[in-house]
């Protein structure tokens, strides 16, 4: 891998827990890395700027999203390759050059990403098809509940094949789409689909510029031959600010793309705020603070489910 080869993209707010870890393994790489933070108030920009010079750092004075700030740190990226990195994730020299290798070497791919595990070594499953009415239910209602290996029993065959892939596949396979934690996208790619879609404030970017790839004729590859280590909780672990997001994000993402079951995934939505209010009231007596703060969050995902997309 040359140099120039690649440009890392990071977006942080309120970060500073993992960053050093993330922007260490970059440095690693020898590639340049542009850093857009989001308003962070505990003094991410200062450590980063001090610990790691090379890093050019664009301080937003507000949080504009993910999504956005991804795309001002992408339209100075020159290189054949956008490399999106999460904060809370650590991507080694190697895994950086077998990507841009994917990319450079298979003009059919445009967006490649390795194998995610945890601090653990715990694989993740970051590959995934297309979100459905049936996936909402079975994740929203299964959750935690419903281990991951047994809804994959209750799962089409493409979903199951993007599952074993994840846990056992050793070969690059192609799927409909990724988890944003790291992922090389190919810049002429990236700039046709006009980068990320700003109406997501936070999730389903990367399931978003994976459909949008494959509608330009891209290949989406898995390449489980790499690893990536993503400790997640790189923003904020306060469920009244990260719930209502994804919930919010994935009525766009279904009104966008899946307008036939939008009504359906709305009262699913709503239901599951609804039955998440009751457990938190219940929860209040012994878990004050955990219980006031899903209580707020549902709140505010009941809001939504029933607000107009």
């Amino acid at each position: 891998m040359r140099a120039a080869d690649a440009t890392a993209v990071v977006v942080t707010h309120n970060s500073q827990r993992q960053i050093v870890a993330a922007l260490s393994a970059l440095r690693q790489a020898q590639i340049p890395v542009r850093l857009v933070d989001n308003a962070s108030t505990d003094g991410t920009v200062d450590l980063v700027r001090r610990r790691f010079p090379e890093v050019d750092v664009i301080a937003s004075a507000t949080n504009t999203g993910f999504a956005s700030a991804v795309n001002r740190a992408a339209a100075g990226v020159d290189t054949d390759v956008v490399l999106l990195v999460n904060p809370d994730c650590v991507v080694s020299p190697g895994t950086v050059a077998e990507l841009v290798r994917v990319i450079r070497d298979r003009p059919s791919v445009g967006i490649a990403g390795p194998r995610l595990i945890d601090a653990h070594g715990r694989i993740a499953i970051s590959a995934h098809r297309f979100e459905s009415l049936g996936t909402v239910l079975a994740s929203r209602f299964g959750g935690a509940l419903v281990p991951v290996s047994f809804r994959r029993l209750l799962s089409g065959r493409q979903r199951r094949a993007a599952y074993d892939a994840c846990v056992r596949g050793a070969q690059p396979v192609a799927v409909d789409w990724l988890s944003g934690a790291s992922l090389a996208v190919r810049r002429e790619l990236f700039r046709a689909v006009g980068g990320l879609d700003e109406g997501y404030f936070l999730y389903y970017e990367d399931e978003e510029l994976c459909l949008q790839a494959a509608g330009h004729g891209a290949e989406v590859l898995y390449v489980p031959s790499v690893t990536a280590v993503h400790s997640g909780g790189a923003s904020s672990s306060d469920p009244a600010w990260i719930w209502p997001h994804l919930y919010r994000s994935m009525l766009r993402f279904f009104a966008r793309h899946r307008a036939g079951t939008l009504g359906a995934v709305r009262g699913a939505v709503l239901l599951r705020a609804l039955i998440g209010i009751g457990l938190a009231g219940a929860r209040m007596p012994w878990q004050p603070r955990a219980g006031t703060a899903r209580l707020r969050a549902w709140t505010r995902v009941g809001r939504i489910a029933v607000t107009p997309t």
